[in-house]
């Protein structure tokens, strides 16, 4: 009962100790092996970084996958030539069979396709991506296979690209508008075995 009693009380006088238990814990972990979390009442969000055979997309061997109450979305990364700023291009389920030879189709290009006068311009905007170190920095390398995870993932305008530009953000037809809300995505565990590999 005292143990018990000393440890809840270090617990509440040194909140930060327990935090940086967790993330000695964590520190290491392989990006294709880590889970984020953005907690929420009542619904969870989550994020994991999948290996690719081969490449992603062009700048980064892994896919980002986020997984919200109704459904899965992909992403590759992609970042600017001028300015390093990364952002994330959304695309299909790169596990499908139709992504075996050149990996799965951009779904705002699929998007712009079936409607060419469908306002997404603004859509690159929204899909800002920031890895954040232990003391909330600027990262300006996204994530690669091997390389440490990032403590925290930011993309602060994701919500509203899901709720306002969904049908460009999923190769799902029936899919209904998504309502994550906005917050930074917390690194909380560490696979015991990478996710398979996808195509390409």
């Amino acid at each position: 009962m005292k143990r018990h009693l000393a440890t809840l009380l270090a617990a509440l006088i040194f909140p930060a100790t327990a935090a940086t238990q967790t993330e000695i814990g964590l520190a290491g972990c392989p990006a294709e092996r880590a889970v984020y979390i953005l907690g929420t009442e009542g619904d969870e969000y989550a994020i994991t970084l999948v290996p690719a055979r081969t490449r992603a997309g062009f700048s980064s061997d892994l896919y980002l996958r986020l997984t919200t109450p109704q459904r899965d979305y992909w992403f590759v990364f992609d970042v600017a030539a001028s300015q390093g700023n990364i952002t994330l291009n959304p695309v299909g389920d790169p596990y499908a069979s139709d992504a075996r030879a050149t990996g799965p189709a951009n779904t705002i290009e699929a998007f712009r396709t079936r409607w060419p006068d469908a306002p997404v311009d603004e859509l690159p905007s929204l899909l800002r991506f920031y890895a954040l170190d232990t003391e909330l920095g600027f990262t300006l390398a996204q994530p690669q296979q091997g390389q440490p995870a990032p403590p925290w993932l930011l993309m602060p305008e994701l919500n509203t690209a899901l709720w306002y530009h969904l049908p460009a953000l999923t190769d799902d037809p029936g899919a209904e508008r998504d309502p994550m809300p906005r917050g930074i995505f917390r690194l909380t565990a560490c696979l015991d075995t990478t996710p398979p590999a996808a195509f390409p």
